[in-house]
């Protein structure tokens, strides 16, 4: 095959174009000409084993050394959470459970069972026999608090991470997204037709943000919580100013469940991924344009920034990584983020 004009094998074509996409990262260009888009690099785990389960969760630690996603594990089994180095790949181990989320400073992982320590490596709390079968959780920027969307009965409780005791209880509503709020004491959760804005320390509604005209099933918020993005279980995703209650952009960017949205670390682009096709969409936050699409042909149920925003990682059910490329899925796929 050919690159560039090039004679080469397809495993050299390969390495070449990886190696431009990382030489891309290098060259200096114009802040008005960045128009970031997204290029495959490589898979971090191993293929699937059995494909029995459905992939949906990555996730990347603050300081970007550690990633973690719910795919296939070494020993060849599923089910549980894998942590891998990042960028190299190596399996460092795995924790049982379902992930649910991390707290910022990865102390803690709530999963769909309970509260797991990642520093002394142990179970702290038992969720789902007190607060029934969980849908969706999120932590204060603190890691202290939990706030968890149950159903069977449908409510939304915050508790206390250390000891999982119960601090409020709140909303009668069927949730289907979650997210806390920078300032620590806003929660965010999505519904159908709205994001409802409520005040954790007192369970006071404070704001609708109405007109998605679908159930809202991810919600993600900028660093400086200057924004909210909100997708919907039809392909849909919001832009919202969040201090004005103002719609800035809603835009279609799939045809399924949309994941929960990642902002860059500098809050100008947003990251969302669709289950039923599985595209994965960069969004420019001040125009609402659509910067850059990739397709897997599966679905991309999670997305996350590296805390440089040099990468963003996605977990692969399998399919198309490139023109000629496909793999089986149960891996972490890692996409630099270059200028176009």
């Amino acid at each position: 095959m050919k690159l560039l004009g090039w004679n080469c094998s397809a495993r050299t074509c390969a390495r070449a174009t990886r190696l431009a996409g990382w030489l891309l990262l290098l060259i200096p260009v114009s802040a008005d000409d960045v128009k970031p888009h997204l290029v495959f690099s490589h898979r971090i785990g191993v293929d699937w084993n059995n494909p029995g389960q459905w992939m949906n969760f990555v996730a990347m630690s603050p300081d970007g050394a550690t990633v973690a996603s719910n795919g296939a594990l070494p020993d060849g089994s599923a089910g549980g959470i894998g942590l891998w180095t990042f960028p190299q790949g190596k399996y460092l181990r795995s924790i049982l459970g379902s992930p649910q989320a991390f707290s910022p400073d990865w102390r803690f992982l709530a999963t769909d069972t309970g509260i797991f320590d990642l520093k002394s490596d142990r179970q702290v709390f038992e969720l789902s026999p007190t607060y029934g079968r969980l849908a969706r959780a999120a932590f204060t920027p603190d890691g202290q608090y939990l706030a968890l969307a149950a159903y069977n009965p449908n409510r939304l409780v915050t508790v206390k991470t250390s000891g999982g005791s119960r601090v409020r209880t709140f909303s009668t509503r069927y949730t289907a997204a979650l997210a806390i709020l920078p300032d620590g004491l806003t929660l965010a959760s999505g519904h159908w037709d709205n994001v409802t804005l409520w005040d954790l320390s007192t369970g006071r509604r404070m704001a609708l943000l109405k007109g998605a005209g679908r159930y809202v099933c991810g919600i993600g918020v900028s660093k400086d919580g200057r924004y909210l993005a909100a997708g919907t279980d039809d392909g849909q995703l919001q832009i919202w100013d969040v201090a004005n209650r103002k719609c800035m952009h809603t835009l279609r960017i799939g045809y399924g469940d949309v994941s929960n949205p990642a902002f860059s670390p500098d809050g100008k682009i947003v990251a969302a991924g669709t289950y039923a096709e599985g595209t994965i969409s960069l969004v420019d936050v001040s125009s609402g344009a659509i910067l850059s699409q990739t397709i897997s042909m599966f679905g991309c149920g999670s997305v996350a920034f590296s805390p440089d925003g040099r990468y963003l990682i996605a977990p692969s059910n399998g399919g198309q990584i490139g023109p000629k490329q496909f793999d089986t899925g149960g891996t972490i796929r890692v996409f630099p983020v270059v200028p176009k």
